[in-house]
């Protein structure tokens, strides 16, 4: 299926889509047969110089190449002068993407995944695709690379020997504060992440919900622009608006939120 940007599709379960275009046996995919391989490609989250060696080969050698938003994935592949015809998958087509990378797959035809950078499948779309991929025994290589979550936990300076993923807390306030105050008693530190333009209402809430916690607030890693800001919720504060002024943040972001310290008596 040739990307279709953002367009809506009307909704249909995967299973009407997979119907709608071949009948297989499941019993015949196993891994070492005529299947394909779904190749899970890491990209790097902001300096291209970051991408592997065996990335660059996947996506060259790769026949079909399925993609979060082709503006970015285009932009990646220029870089490195690989041609390549994208086939779009995320929340607005995800079914009917689907099932077309099954049936590629399925008559032997090796697909890769990326999401815009980072790791497809993680707190990205792709996880419908790889449950299918599961349930028909076909064979999936993760390749990995740069990891935005693990790069701010190494620089945020916690102990981060254990700690926990909360990822997108709710967009609505009243739920996002409750969401805050429930890990507010963890005892590791708590990875947050959102989207660039909510930076200031997340780091506004934390100051409201738990003002007494440490925050460590990565932008923009492994870019010219990356910047590490620690501190209380109100001292961060402070140096977004030294930073953007009364504008909205636009950078890509991780909040890592230190763990909870009972008060010495």
């Amino acid at each position: 299926m040739a990307a279709q940007g953002n367009k809506k599709f009307r909704k249909k379960s995967f299973r009407e889509y997979q119907m709608m275009d071949f009948e297989i046996n499941t019993e015949s995919a196993k891994p070492g047969t005529s299947s394909g391989r779904l190749s899970l490609v890491t990209t790097p989250i902001g300096d291209y110089h970051d991408i592997t060696i065996r990335a660059l080969k996947t996506l060259e050698d790769t026949p079909y190449l399925v993609c979060e938003d082709t503006k970015e994935t285009s932009r990646l592949l220029r870089f490195f002068n690989i041609k390549k015809e994208l086939h779009l998958l995320n929340e607005h087509n995800e079914d009917e993407a689907v099932s077309e990378c099954i049936k590629q797959l399925l008559a032997g035809v090796n697909v890769a995944l990326v999401s815009d950078c980072g790791t497809p499948a993680f707190a990205d779309p792709g996880l419908k695709l790889v449950n299918e991929c599961i349930n028909f025994n076909i064979e999936i290589d993760f390749i990995h690379g740069p990891n935005s979550v693990l790069s701010a936990l190494t620089v945020s300076g916690f102990d981060i020997s254990r700690f926990y993923f909360y990822g997108f807390l709710s967009p609505k306030k009243e739920i996002r504060t409750k969401e805050l105050k429930s890990i507010a008693a963890l005892t590791h530190p708590v990875i947050l992440m959102d989207t660039p333009y909510r930076l200031k209402n997340l780091i506004t809430d934390i100051n409201e919900a738990i003002p007494e916690r440490n925050v460590f607030l990565a932008m923009d890693l492994s870019t010219s622009g990356e910047k590490h800001i620690r501190g209380k919720a109100a001292d961060i504060l402070d140096e977004l608006s030294n930073i953007f002024g009364e504008d909205k943040p636009k950078a890509e972001f991780i909040v890592v939120l230190d763990k909870f310290h009972k008060e010495k008596i």
